[in-house]
């Protein structure tokens, strides 16, 4: 019914700023803090590579901001693949027919 959209609006915050405001400020419910997900202003090159495939969320703020960048080697060469998500997408999906043979996920060097 564009409450959302209003409620994002009024107090001028990115949607997920919007929910929390919703849900804590709102529905006075206490939100739990959770190192799953990350946002495009977090550096996700300090995210062990093992790990990756653990998170809830993955963001980035592009390939020209190299911090943002999860720091695996993949099936591509980083220019094939400067953000990683072709390389993370092909370890959770690999029958997708343009994913090469996955190799094990390891640090970037």
């Amino acid at each position: 019914m564009g409450n959302f959209i209003s409620t994002a609006e009024k107090v001028r915050l990115p949607d997920d700023c919007t929910i929390g405001y919703i849900i804590e400020g709102l529905l006075e419910v206490k939100m739990q803090h959770s190192d799953l997900f990350h946002s495009h202003l977090e550096n996700l090159q300090r995210l062990a590579a093992d790990s990756v495939l653990k998170q809830v969320t993955l963001s980035y703020g592009g390939p020209e901001n190299r911090r943002n960048v999860v720091s695996i080697r993949g099936a591509f060469s980083l220019e094939q693949d400067p953000t990683r998500f072709k390389s993370v997408h092909c370890v959770l999906y690999p029958d997708t027919s343009w994913c090469p043979t996955q190799k094990p996920l390891s640090p970037l060097t």
